[in-house]
């Protein structure tokens, strides 16, 4: 009796699993790229100092500035001198622990950084 060998067929490589991963994977850095972190930051050009430490900013930092005419600014949004005290008062009552960091322009008025340091 007399067997027939059968010829392998070549492999094939499916090409579908492999489009899925690659448009999950697009799909995943496009959604990771779209967090971004609140942009709290004023346009102010700050005095050079040679002992300064460069410190990261932080997003549990309530963020303090001046810019060069001397407007008062809470996270980045233009704030009075008032709204500025009480919300540094309610800060102190609710979380006394946070950290204030305060950036302000290198021609910015002295007495009003002074005034934002003593709030």
């Amino acid at each position: 009796m007399r067997l027939h060998k059968k010829k392998n067929a070549p492999p094939e490589v499916a090409m579908s699993p492999l489009i899925d991963a690659v448009f999950l994977l697009l799909i995943f850095f496009l959604v990771a790229t779209m967090y971004k972190k609140k942009d709290r930051d004023i346009d102010i050009l700050p005095p050079v100092s040679r002992s300064a430490s460069r410190v990261l900013t932080d997003d549990k930092n309530v963020m303090l500035g001046v810019d060069r005419e001397g407007t008062l600014f809470w996270e980045g949004v233009p704030s009075s001198r008032g709204e500025i005290h009480r919300r540094i008062r309610e800060l102190g009552l609710n979380d006394p622990d946070r950290q204030v960091r305060v950036d302000a322009d290198a021609e910015a008025p002295f007495e009003q950084v002074a005034e934002l340091l003593n709030l």
